[in-house]
C-alpha cells in the first residue's frame, strides 16, 4: 500500500477543503470594487454589521460600505446611486418595496444574493439556490441563515476566517499513556 492510498485524517480532510473553498472565494473576487451596498436579512442576522464590514473590508479594502434593512431603510450613511457591489441576505417571505431587485440593478455593477421570487433569477448576476440541496443545510434555523449567508458573502468574494472545531478532550487518555510508559 503507497503513501497515496492511505486515508487522511480528519482535520487535514478539513484543512484541504478549506483551502479549496478558498480557492474559489478568491477566484469570486471582483476587480476595482470601491463601494459595497448590504441589504440585511429580516428573517435573522447572525453576523452583526461591523462583523460583515470588517470581512468585507479584508476582501475589498479600499470600499465603502453601506447597509439597509430588508425593507430599503437605510441604517447610517445613504447610499450612492451608483455602486459596484450589491450583497443582497434577504430571503423569501421578506416584506420589500415593490421591484426592489429591479432597482438593485440599475443601481449596481455586480448583484449578489438569494434565488426566490421572478425578479431575481433574471436581475441578479450570482445567485445562491438554497432549495437545491436542502439536505446540505442545517437543520437549526440561526444555523441554517448562517451558512446561507456565508455562502453569499463567498459568491461575493468574501471570505469568512476558519473557525476551529472542538477536539475530544484527551487529557485523561494522555496522562494514562504517560503513566502506563514510567512504569
Amino acid at each position: 500500500m503507497s503513501e497515496t492510498d492511505s486515508s487522511i485524517d480528519k482535520e487535514t480532510e478539513e484543512v484541504l477543503n478549506f483551502l479549496q473553498k478558498n480557492e474559489k472565494v478568491r477566484f469570486a473576487r471582483l476587480p476595482a470594487v470601491r463601494t459595497v451596498f448590504v441589504v440585511l436579512s429580516a428573517s435573522g442576522m447572525p453576523f452583526d454589521i461591523d462583523g460583515i464590514r470588517r470581512k468585507i473590508l479584508l476582501s475589498y479594502s479600499d470600499a465603502a460600505i453601506f447597509f439597509c434593512t430588508a425593507c430599503g431603510n437605510p441604517i447610517g450613511l445613504k447610499a450612492p446611486r451608483q455602486l459596484d457591489l450589491v450583497i443582497d441576505f434577504s430571503g423569501s417571505g421578506q416584506r420589500q418595496p415593490l421591484l426592489f431587485p429591479k432597482k438593485l440593478r440599475r443601481m449596481s455593477r455586480v448583484v449578489v444574493g438569494r434565488k426566490f421570487g421572478l425578479l431575481r433569477p433574471r436581475l441578479y448576476d450570482r445567485l445562491l439556490n438554497e432549495k437545491e440541496k436542502p439536505n446540505q443545510l442545517p437543520k437549526d434555523y440561526f444555523e441554517r441563515e448562517r451558512y446561507i449567508q456565508t455562502q453569499i458573502l463567498a459568491l461575493a468574494g468574501v471570505a469568512m476566517s476558519h473557525i476551529g472545531e472542538l477536539c475530544l478532550d484527551r487529557s485523561k487518555t494522555i496522562a494514562n499513556e504517560w503513566r502506563q510508559i514510567s512504569e
